[in-house]
Formats: structure tokens, C-alpha cells, sequence
């Protein structure tokens, strides 16, 4: 056709066309007016190409005529009337068929082609016909001719064909509309047709049901005389204006009462009236109103999500659309976030937190929650799929909310809950009305209720009128101040029908709530009360005690070491008045030599540490002891000395002492001596044995056996008692020794005694204690020993254990053996004392008496001794042995060690 290149073409007029076909696809994507759309279409042809002619022909149905839906240069009332027939004899016919555009130069000489005389009166000579939609029947064609000849370029048809393409797909869409509404188009398209005189001439059934339910004769009746309120609205102008434009118009409007109704109506024009098809959307638009409120409410939210952000993520987790207030603050902005999938987003953390939540919205179809950290703050995150029409998950939604505060709150109220709850106090709250309207279970239980038993009954149940009145006068005199209320004291009525002493605290909450208006903490003072009694009685009886302290004295100091209170017989012996010592310090009362001795004592009672010291004062022998007095809060707010004059008690333990250090000498020497003729016994019984042994009858041999080991058993009475006797003397200086090491060597000493028995020993973990290592294990021997071998019948099952008791250990050893009848039990500590006869079982009736004198030196220290003394005996408190048994059901014995002093 000799069309010049697309270079040729002014860049200018290249971007206009492409504007154009911009703004009709924009128009078509509205998908709201097809009719606007194919005027503005065929306008937007002519004016551009500057043609003469435009026209949009819908292809009729299963035939060869196709209607006039829009056109410029068309004769009067063609639009929405007029018919082309598409025939192989026409160039819409042509164009019906094929594939692509048809170019026309003259239609007059083009055979293939006619002149559309029912749709234009102009003389046609050059034009493009384009198919609009494909395959073999589309749905019509878009054709626009000049008057005069002229050549088309390629860039003229192919923007011809943009323009049918975009009326293609409005009227896919339209059409895809269409099949979804027909459903409701057979239930609620109601008809009726007018004449020129806007006189009814036809009225279909469903029209009588939607605005004529009454039944009225509405045939050749005026509309705007059958419905008046018609004429005010747009019915009336859109009617007019179709006839006048003979165009099909579209249009919504309500009708009031008494149809109360929206209506969809489309009306098409003819010369001889106007055909209108209507239905009933009342329902429609109430939905969509309601859709639009919806769509109004969730899009601010979204844009206005407070303290947080929704998201649109995929399946990647990739976020396809973000909205909210924290964007761009603590959260990532919406740029940084939309197209970035979750994970590289955000910190692992967070991601470790979120991903699963993400994942199972959109791969399970689950609805969660989660919490997680960001950005130094504390975000609850939800998940839920959405879900297209079919119920198939397309993308997830996240709700991404900032609940800092909540959470802080909710930890402060879980802790104040708590404390409400576990607070010793009993807490409760009341109405304007002195209703509970809360107590806590501390109140409720005190009083002997549950709480709902109290919640909302007068407080005048449990309180007294003058309690009551007390706290209202209370109530008035602090009202509209700052003064804090006084605890009050008073009786509360139990549920048995006593009466509990309380203290009771109060205060007046805001007056937003009436549920709330006070606020009491309630505690129990019964044990208080009881306790005050028993202090002031304690109290006389200790002033009287002081006073009459025996054979000492008593005084009480403060932090500057001066005495707030004395009293005890020793100062009226030495002739010394307490009021004289009431209010002088240490260092104003006593020789500086003594003060340089004492003072580190004085100050460490009132530091916490209680000691005991021995001075010379006044001629006399004097014990002391200084300790801590605490008050109530277990603060330390004093010290107190106790001196004891103990002159003839250590003259009488040096005398005691001396005796015992002399019957030690002597039953040393005694078995030491007694070893001697022992021997020489021995010696002789053995040689007499050997060389006359044979000469003996049976009972001769029987008695030298006697002898023989009656000189035994007296050889191991002598090594007992001279062991017994070494006890204090030979024995190894204390220090810290682990048990558990002392009783593998006795395991090792007593391994054949075991094997033997087929003994069953368990241990459990022994503890580090103060002691002699030696005499401990010798303890352990003989406890382990006698378990063994008065177990009975059955094989040996014994148990070692240990408790910590304060400042001391309890190791106990346990048997399932035979057992000790109680009334024995404090004869197997006496030396040489059997329960059983040599011939039941072997042993020389010492080994627990030598157990309880070992164990006894291993009493526990005191935190200081004696001034310039190194006898750490004298202030020592034995160790203590003992067993419970009972026959036939075994026996446990333990003992106590002193715990070690190293630091743990």
C-alpha cells in the first residue's frame, strides 16, 4: 500500500496514540459504562486518524447483521437501532472474518465491499475494519472511513487494532460479569415499555411484583402519574435523556416509600418510546454499602494500624503489600519490606520466631500468633491465610502489633496479682455501697470464708458498727487531701461466730469506678497480740532475772559500747550499782588492759558474731559471753554481755582434771603391767601345751583350752582398755577430713569380713568434717563390723548416710539385722558389757564404749575459747552417740561430727 516507514511518523503524534489507548484501557478497566466507552472509542478513532466515519458494530447472535453500538458520522437514531449486514458483499463481512485489519482505499472500487447506507448518509471512500475480540465469531468489529482517498500507514492500523483490542477486553470482562450475574438476572429483570407520551404499553410480571404488588391497571397510564416521586429523581432526567440522545443510558436510583428500593435500570430508546429492564438491588446496595464501610474501615486500619503493621506476603514469605503506622520507625519501611522476602528482612531471631507462624498460614492454612523481639521492643505478630473464591490459599496476612507496654504491664499486673495473692495480707476492695467486690484468698481464709462466699456482701458482715464508723469518719476527714490514713486496729467477725484481731491499712481509689472505691490491707494480729502478751510477761520475768541474775551479771550495750542496762547478784558482791554503770562505756568503766582485751568482742556482737571469753576481774574467775540482740525485722539494734563468775567451777574442773589426767596414768600403768604376767601366762599355757599336750585326757585338754583363751580374751580386755584409755591423750590434732575417703579404708579393712558375708553396703555421700582422721575410721570399723555380724540369718544390707543439723553432721549407720531390745539400748555404750553370750557371738564388749568416748571428743567448738587458753576442751560440747532399734527389725546408730570450717 505504499505506507511509509514508522520513522516517518512525528514522535509527537507517536505519544499521543499512546495516551489515547492509555486513557480508554484506564476506562476499561472500570468496567462500568461499555456504551461511554465505545463513544469515547470511536470519537478518540476519528479525531486522531481524522476520519469522517467511526463505528462499533455488535455482532447479532447466530446471525449476519451486526447492531450499531456507538459511531461518529452515523445518521440520526442509527446508534442502538441501526443495522450492517455482515455479508461476504460488505467490508464488515470482511473484516468479520479475518484475522487481522482490513484496509479499504475505495470502497467504491473495492468489489469485496459496500456502502453501509443504513448507518451513515456521507459518501465513503477510504477506511480500516478491525475485528473486536477473536476466533471465528467475535464479538464485533470497530471500522472508520474518510470521504476523501487517502493511504493508511501500518502505525494508522495498528492503532486501529489497540483500540479493538482494548474494547476486546472490556467486553470479555463485561461478558465474564455477565455469566456471573445471570443467575440473578433470571430471578430479578423486571420489564415494562413506554411510548412517546411516556405512557405504559407493556408491563411484564416480575415489573407488577417490584413496583406495582398492589395490582393497580397501570396500562396507558402516564409514569410520572402512576409513580410521581420518579420525576424528582434521576429516572426522569436519564429516561429524557436517552430519548433525546436516543442513546442507551444505565443508571442506580432509589425509590422511596412506599417501594423503599434501589433499582439497576437500563433503558434502550427508539423512535416510538423507550424499553426499560430493571431489578431490584436494594440488597445489593445495602451489601455494597456495607463492603464499602468495611473496605473504608480495614483500609485505615491498615494505614493506620496502630503500633504496628499489616503485611500481604506469598509462599516465599515474600511481602507483597505493608501498611502501618511503625513502617519506617522501628519496624522497616514499607519500600524496604514489599518485595523483600521475611527472612532477609529481619534478624535470625526474629525470623526463627515468625517463619514457622508465616509458613503455616499459607502451607497449612492455620491461624496463629506469636511473640517475638525487634528493634529493642516486644511485638505480638498474628498469621492467617487468604483464601480466592474457590477456598484456595493465594497469600498470607500478618498483623504485626508493638505490645511493649502490654507486655510490661501484664508482667506488672502477673507480679501484682501474685502479690496479692501470695502476700500474707488479706487484701479486699468496696463499692460506693461498702460492698466486696474483690478479696483476696489471705482475706477470705482469715476470716473462714471462701471468697465468693464475700464477694458482694456488706462489709458490715465481718465489721462492727463502730469499726464502720471509725473508717467513715476516716473516709471524710482525708477526702480531697494528701494525708495518708492511720492503720486502724479492730475485731472482724469469723464465719464460726468469733472474732479476729486485725490492723488494718486503707485507701480511696479513683472515682472512675464505683466498683472500686476502697482499698484495705488487712493482717493478722492475733500471733502480734499473743506475742506483746507474752513479751511483757517475758519481759518482767527477764527484768526479774537480771536483776537476780546467779553468780553474774547481765548488761545490755549500744553501738558506742555503753551500757543501756545491768543487773545480776555478782554486782552487789562486788559492791558495784547498776544505775553506775547505766550510760558509761566499757573503756570509762574498766582498766585499759582489759578494755585492749575485750573491745573486739563488744564490737563483734554488734556485728553479728557471738563469742565466748574467759577475764580476771574483781579477783575472780569470770566466763563471758557476747552476742547479737535482734528486734522483730531480725536487725541487729544492741549487744549483750553475759558474765558468769565461774572461780570455784574452774577450781573444781583443774582438781577434776588432774584426777582424771592421774586414773588416765594409772590405767595405763595398770594394763601396761598387767601385760607382763599376761604373757608369761600365755607362754606357759603354749608350752605346757606342747610338750604335755599329749599326756592330757579330753578333759584336761578341754581345760588347758579354757586357760588358753581366757589369757586371749584378757590380752584383748588389756589392749581395749589401754586404748580406751589414749582416747584424749593419743589421739591426732582435728582438721578437715573427708569421709567418704574413711570409709573406703574401712571397706578395704573390712573387705574379707564382706566377701564372706555377701554384705550389701550403700553409701551415700558423706560430708567434710572436723576430726581426727584415725579415731574416726576406727568408729566407722566398729559400727560397719557389728552391722555385719548381727545381721542375722539372712545376708548383711546396710546403709551409711548423713543430715546436716546446724553447725554439725548426723552420720548414721543402718542394718536389717536382729536388733536391740530398748531396754538394752544404753548397755552396749558400757565397757565390757556383752548382750550376748561369746558362744552366739565374738567380740570383748568394748568397741562402742570406745566409739562413744571418740565421738564425744568430737564435740562441736564454740566460736572462741578461753582468753590465753589452748584447752579446747573445756568449753567443748560432746559429741553424742546413740541407737533406735527395736528386736528383730534392725538397728541404726549415729552420731554427730562437728561440720568443717573450710569454705564451701
Amino acid at each position: 500500500m505504499g505506507a511509509p516507514s514508522p520513522t516517518d511518523v512525528d514522535l509527537h503524534e507517536r505519544l499521543r496514540r499512546q495516551e489515547v489507548i492509555a486513557e480508554l484501557s484506564q476506562q476499561a478497566l472500570s468496567r462500568t459504562d461499555l456504551d461511554g466507552l465505545y463513544r469515547d472509542a470511536t470519537a478518540a478513532v476519528a479525531e486522531t486518524l481524522d476520519t469522517d466515519y467511526c463505528v462499533v458494530l455488535e455482532r447479532v447472535p447466530d446471525g449476519n447483521e451486526g447492531v450499531c453500538r456507538a459511531g461518529v458520522g452515523c445518521t440520526a437514531g442509527a446508534v442502538g437501532n441501526a443495522t450492517d449486514v455482515l455479508n461476504r458483499d460488505s467490508r464488515s463481512a470482511e473484516s468479520h472474518s479475518a484475522e487481522g485489519p482490513v484496509v479499504v482505499d475505495d470502497l467504491c472500487a473495492d468489489e469485496r465491499t459496500s456502502v453501509p447506507t443504513s448507518l451513515t448518509d456521507l459518501d465513503l471512500v477510504s477506511g480500516i475494519s478491525v475485528p473486536i475480540g477473536s476466533g471465528d465469531e467475535p464479538w464485533g468489529i470497530l471500522e472508520t472511513y474518510t470521504t476523501d482517498q487517502r493511504v493508511f500507514t501500518e502505525f494508522d492500523t495498528d492503532f486501529v487494532g489497540r483500540v479493538a483490542g482494548v474494547l476486546a477486553s472490556a467486553v470479555e470482562n463485561e461478558r465474564a460479569h455477565a455469566e456471573r450475574e445471570e443467575v440473578f438476572g433470571r430471578i430479578s429483570d423486571a420489564f415494562f415499555a413506554l411510548d412517546e407520551e411516556w405512557r405504559f404499553t407493556y408491563f411484564n410480571d416480575r415489573a407488577h411484583e417490584l413496583i406495582n404488588p398492589e395490582g393497580r391497571e397501570l396500562i396507558g397510564t402516564e409514569i410520572w402519574a402512576a409513580f410521581p416521586e420518579a420525576s424528582e429523581r434521576a429516572f426522569k432526567s436519564e429516561y429524557e435523556r436517552a430519548m433525546a440522545e436516543q442513546e442507551t443510558v444505565t443508571f442506580e436510583e432509589y425509590y422511596p416509600d412506599p417501594l423503599d428500593a434501589w433499582f439497576e435500570v437500563r433503558a434502550y430508546p427508539s423512535a416510538t418510546g423507550l424499553s426499560v429492564y430493571f431489578r431490584d438491588v436494594t440488597e445489593r446496595r445495602a451489601h455494597e454499602r456495607t463492603l464499602e464501610e468495611s473496605e473504608r474501615r480495614y483500609r485505615a486500619l491498615a494505614q493506620h494500624f496502630p503500633n504496628g503493621a499489616v503485611g500481604v506476603y506469598d509462599r516465599d514469605l515474600e511481602y507483597t503489600l505493608t501498611e502501618g503506622t511503625m513502617l519506617g520507625e522501628v519496624l522497616p519501611s514499607a519500600d524496604r519490606l514489599e518485595g523483600s522476602r521475611m527472612p532477609d528482612v529481619f534478624p535470625d531471631e526474629t525470623v526463627t520466631d515468625l517463619e514457622p507462624l508465616f509458613r503455616a498460614a499459607v502451607e497449612d492454612g492455620e491461624t496463629g500468633s506469636t511473640e517475638t523481639a525487634f528493634g529493642g521492643r516486644n511485638w505480638r505478630v498474628w498469621a492467617t491465610p487468604l483464601r480466592d473464591g474457590n477456598g484456595d490459599i493465594f497469600a498470607g496476612l500478618s498483623f504485626t502489633q508493638d505490645v511493649t507496654e502490654q507486655v510490661d504491664r501484664e508482667n506488672h499486673l502477673e507480679r501484682y496479682e501474685t502479690i496479692v495473692e501470695v502476700v500474707n495480707d488479706g487484701v479486699y476492695v468496696v463499692d460506693e455501697d461498702g460492698r466486696f467486690t474483690m478479696v483476696n484468698e489471705t482475706y477470705a481464709k482469715m476470716l473462714g470464708y471462701a471468697p465468693d462466699e464475700l464477694v458482694g456482701t456488706d462489709a458490715s458482715a465481718v465489721v462492727d458498727d463502730t469499726v464502720a464508723r471509725k473508717i467513715r469518719e476516716l473516709e471524710i476527714a482525708t477526702a480531697d487531701t494528701d494525708v495518708e490514713w492511720p492503720s486502724v486496729e479492730a475485731e472482724l467477725r469469723t464465719a464460726d461466730g468469733g472474732t479476729l484481731p486485725v490492723e488494718g491499712t486503707f485507701a480511696m481509689l479513683p472515682e472512675d469506678d464505683s466498683r472500686w472505691h476502697r482499698v484495705g490491707i488487712v493482717r493478722d494480729i492475733s500471733e502480734r497480740k499473743a506475742r506483746e502478751r507474752r513479751l511483757e510477761e517475758s519481759e518482767r520475768r527477764y527484768r526479774t532475772l537480771v536483776e537476780n541474775f546467779p553468780e553474774g551479771a547481765v548488761g545490755l550495750f549500744d553501738e558506742d559500747l555503753a551500757y543501756t542496762a545491768v543487773g545480776g547478784q555478782l554486782l552487789d558482791e562486788v559492791g558495784v550499782a547498776a544505775e553506775d554503770r547505766v550510760g558509761s562505756s566499757i573503756d570509762e568503766i574498766h582498766p585499759d588492759g582489759l578494755v585492749e582485751e575485750i573491745e573486739p568482742y563488744f564490737h563483734a556482737a554488734l556485728d553479728g558474731e557471738a563469742n565466748s571469753f574467759e577475764v580476771e576481774r574483781y579477783g575472780r574467775h569470770l566466763y563471758a559471753h557476747t552476742l547479737p540482740v535482734r528486734n522483730g525485722d531480725d536487725e541487729i539494734f544492741a549487744g549483750m554481755v553475759v558474765v558468769q563468775d565461774v572461780t570455784e567451777r574452774r577450781e573444781y574442773q583443774r582438781k577434776l582434771e588432774e584426777s582424771n589426767e592421774r586414773l588416765e596414768q594409772f590405767a595405763y600403768a595398770a594394763s601396761h603391767d598387767l601385760q607382763e604376767p599376761l604373757r608369761m601366762v600365755t607362754s606357759y599355757l603354749t608350752l605346757l601345751e606342747n610338750r604335755y599336750g599329749d599326756a592330757f585326757d579330753e578333759d584336761g585338754r578341754e581345760f588347758l583350752a579354757y586357760a588358753v583363751d581366757g589369757a586371749d580374751r584378757m590380752r584383748d580386755m588389756i589392749d581395749g582398755l589401754l586404748e580406751y584409755s589414749r582416747v584424749e591423750t593419743q589421739g591426732d590434732p582435728f582438721e578437715p577430713t573427708d569421709l567418704n575417703a574413711v570409709f573406703e579404708n574401712v571397706r578395704e579393712d573390712l573387705q574379707i569380713q564382706l566377701e564372706e558375708s555377701g554384705a550389701e553396703i550403700t553409701v551415700e555421700d558423706l560430708p567434710r568434717v572436723e576430726g581426727d582422721a584415725s579415731q574416726l575410721r576406727q568408729v566407722l570399723q566398729n559400727l560397719l563390723s557389728n552391722a555385719i555380724t548381727y545381721s542375722g540369718d539372712e545376708p548383711p544390707r546396710v546403709h551409711v548416710g548423713a543430715d546436716r543439723r546446724g553447725d554439725e553432721w548426723v552420720i548414721s549407720v543402718r542394718d536389717e539385722g536382729i536388733g536391740i531390745d530398748p531396754a538394752n539400748q544404753d548397755r552396749v555404750f558400757t565397757i565390757f558389757d556383752r548382750l550376748h553370750s561369746r558362744e552366739e557371738y565374738e567380740g570383748t564388749g568394748i568397741g562402742l564404749a570406745l566409739s562413744e568416748r571418740i565421738v564425744e571428743r568430737h564435740g562441736v567448738r564454740p566460736n572462741s575459747v578461753r582468753a590465753n587458753s589452748t584447752d579446747e576442751r573445756r568449753e567443748s560440747v560432746g559429741g553424742e552417740i546413740w541407737v533406735d532399734s527395736e528386736p528383730g527389725e534392725g538397728a541404726t546408730f549415729s552420731f554427730t561430727l562437728p561440720a568443717s570450717q573450710e569454705r564451701e
